[in-house]
């Protein structure tokens, strides 16, 4: 088993004769998240990321997670170049399965990463667009995909990457949550309709002036649209509770995100009872569960997210856009105060 390092990388890259046998080879370690390494290498004439799925996330909590999700991704992304236009998706280049490597494409210049412009306050409502157009894309085309159906019928990436250290850890922090984020779980379960990406969230997006590029299919999987519509939703959410100012630019972007969305997705499309729902159950989870959101360091914030979460969850509000509206409400409120 090779464990990709930058030192590691030129050679295993030469052994394969992807790179050339001379010449220096510029390796640079880029943002794997938590559960990966991600490496971009650089020759005279080339350029490619690699890709390697680690045993055990860098949570504070133990999280294994099955490296062989990282040939889930690959084929997600193969799957999503015939499925989209060119341009939505990288490209594989090569797959490495015994070692859990795959390299795909670079990004083109010219993008910027949505998380950080949002993290800065910048906040584009067209982008909030183009990313609810491209999911919508993504549900509608592949629900009558059958062999992507069979490919990606395995719910290993939603159990061990989101119910388990998501909903079932948040579960065991409050009891009194327990059943409605299990009944939450058994909809996630049973709802299977078309391609669920599992991490469609702003980290995983390249904004460019006309278009958006997705990464990061680790947790793709056949199930419930609402998965991917909320999970975006809590994360625009999470930002407008960070800064509490910039609430209205947030939620805007949120709306826009659900319009693009739900004109574009046809019948497949996710239902607004399922969405906020599950929105709200991922609050807590982002509080509760493994993966915290590193960004939530206030006590009193993360409190408020909590309650936010589950007013979401237990509330029985089952129009979206009434979901927003209170949830603007309630950061209106938290600005005040704060």
């Amino acid at each position: 088993m090779i464990e990709l390092t930058e030192a590691r990388a030129p050679g295993y890259l030469r052994k394969l004769g992807v790179a050339p046998a001379e010449g220096p080879i510029a390796i640079a370690s880029l943002s794997g998240g938590i559960s990966n390494v991600v490496l971009r290498a650089t020759w005279a004439g080339g350029d490619i990321v690699l890709k390697q799925s680690l045993p055990e996330l860098r949570v504070a909590e133990r999280w294994s997670f099955d490296r062989a999700r990282i040939l889930v991704e690959r084929d997600c992304m193969e799957a999503l170049g015939r499925l989209l236009p060119a341009g939505s998706v990288p490209s594989v280049v090569f797959s490495d399965d015994d070692n859990y490597i795959f390299a795909m494409t670079c990004a083109p210049a010219g993008g910027t990463v949505w998380k950080d412009a949002l993290m800065a306050g910048d906040v584009d409502p067209e982008a909030a667009r183009r990313a609810g157009a491209l999911l919508a894309a993504v549900h509608r085309e592949a629900a009558d995909d059958d062999a992507i159906r069979r490919r990606f019928d395995d719910l290993m990436p939603l159990v061990q990457g989101r119910v388990d250290p998501y909903h079932r850890t948040a579960a065991a922090a409050n009891p009194d949550l327990a059943t409605a984020i299990e009944a939450d779980v058994a909809r996630l379960m049973e709802d299977r309709r078309t391609l669920v990406l599992g991490d469609f969230a702003p980290k995983n997006l390249i904004v460019y002036p006309g278009s958006v590029l997705a990464l990061d299919f680790e947790v793709a999987h056949w199930g419930d649209p609402a998965f991917d519509v909320a999970f975006m939703l809590s994360h625009l959410t999470l930002k407008a509770c960070r800064l509490p100012g910039r609430a209205p630019a947030y939620l805007d972007a949120a709306r826009a995100f659900t319009q693009a969305y739900s004109a574009q997705a046809g019948a497949v499309g996710a239902e607004d009872h399922a969405v906020v729902s599950e929105a709200g159950c991922l609050l807590v989870c982002r509080v509760d569960g493994k993966s915290k959101a590193e960004y939530l360091t206030d006590e009193p914030v993360r409190a408020f997210v909590r309650a936010l979460g589950t007013e979401l969850l237990l509330g029985g509000e089952p129009r979206l856009a009434a979901a927003l509206d209170m949830v603007s409400e309630r950061v209106q409120d938290l600005a005040v105060a704060s």
